[in-house]
């Protein structure tokens, strides 16, 4: 049997999900309002200690992200450790490397002019920035003292916010990366000489897509519980006269990240989905014709028998089925990490 391969020409499905990046960076910098005038008046300076309930959430959610990333790059690492053709090998890796360039050059952008505003200007500037300043970090007496990820800075827990987020952006462009390109390679197909051996490759292909939409949504999901923590980092601190108020805002935030990340997935998911289903109905009608002497032949047995009873009503269920529920939970006001 040769080496599998990926026609070149189906790498360009990973274009989908930039373009999805592109419009999300466009409606973010003209659409979405980072000048909030939200009063510092809201802040309840008699509770300081409140803020280590954000702090606890938004370390917890980076270390299981964190985690999911690594796993989501080791498994297209064992992907691409199979037999395959060089050029396959070759067009996934540059792939992986543009996406995680494109995923990391709005932070290169921050650090090489102030002017750009942040990720959490979105949910109120100096009320975010004071919240994080009434909490202390172990070591850092002087904005110089170097900790773990370097100095201090002003605001130490601001700082940290930041050293983390620039990491954790980092760790979500290699991961995105590999799932976009770890769906493409569901793609692969060899020469067989065989209907057979032709329908057990497209059953391991519709296998592997499986996984990998499963390990998308699990990446989707956390990446979900990353982006809240972070947002309602302040509500704890925030006062009881002004707290639903404040959290319709960064409820209604995290929709709107919800929705790119859940149109993010289906970007990759979908084509490769209805390109495979393409393929099981080619071969079934291949099937049919030869078997059309038989009076007793049922081609939905045969596709049963296969494993490739999936068609596109099911792939577009299972897909909807995974995103719908994140979105309805901020689209229905449930905010998981309110307090």
């Amino acid at each position: 049997m040769s080496n599998s391969r990926v026609e070149l020409r189906y790498f360009s499905i990973a274009l989908v999900p930039v373009l999805i990046f592109g419009l999300h960076e466009l409606i973010h910098h003209h659409l979405i309002a980072t000048d909030l005038n939200v009063p510092l008046e809201i802040l309840n300076d008699e509770v300081t200690w409140l803020e280590a309930v954000g702090r606890f959430r938004f370390l917890a959610a980076s270390w299981f992200f964190a985690s999911l990333a690594v796993l989501a790059v080791a498994l297209l690492v064992r992907n691409l450790a199979k037999p395959m053709a060089q050029q396959t090998r070759i067009a996934a890796i540059a792939t992986v490397l543009a996406i995680f360039t494109l995923a990391v050059v709005p932070t290169i952008e921050q650090y090489m002019t102030s002017a750009t505003p942040r990720i959490y200007h979105q949910v109120g500037k100096a009320v975010f920035e004071t919240a994080l300043s009434l909490g202390t970090l172990p070591g850092c007496l002087e904005p110089d003292d170097q900790w773990l990820l370097g100095t201090c800075g002003e605001i130490p827990v601001f700082t940290m916010f930041m050293r983390v987020l620039d990491i954790i952006n980092a760790l979500a462009g290699l991961a995105v990366g590999s799932l976009i390109v770890g769906m493409i390679l569901c793609l692969a197909s060899s020469d067989h000489e065989s209907v057979e051996e032709t329908a057990a490759e497209l059953a391991r292909s519709l296998h592997q897509m499986r996984q990998q939409l499963y390990l998308s949504s699990l990446v989707l999901t956390f990446g979900m519980f990353f982006a809240s923590s972070w947002m309602y980092w302040p509500l704890p601190l925030i006062s009881e006269t002004e707290k639903a108020a404040y959290n319709s805002l960064i409820t209604a935030s995290a929709l709107f990240t919800g929705t790119y990340f859940c149109l993010l997935m289906l970007s990759f998911y979908l084509p490769v989905a209805l390109i495979l289903d393409g393929r099981i109905k080619n071969l079934s009608l291949m099937v049919s014709k030869g078997e059309m002497h038989k009076q007793s032949f049922d081609i939905e047995d045969w596709k049963t028998a296969h494993g490739l009873k999936e068609g596109v009503g099911e792939i577009l269920r299972t897909g909807l089925a995974i995103v719908a529920p994140i979105l309805a939970s901020f689209a229905g006001g449930i905010a998981p990490l309110a307090v």
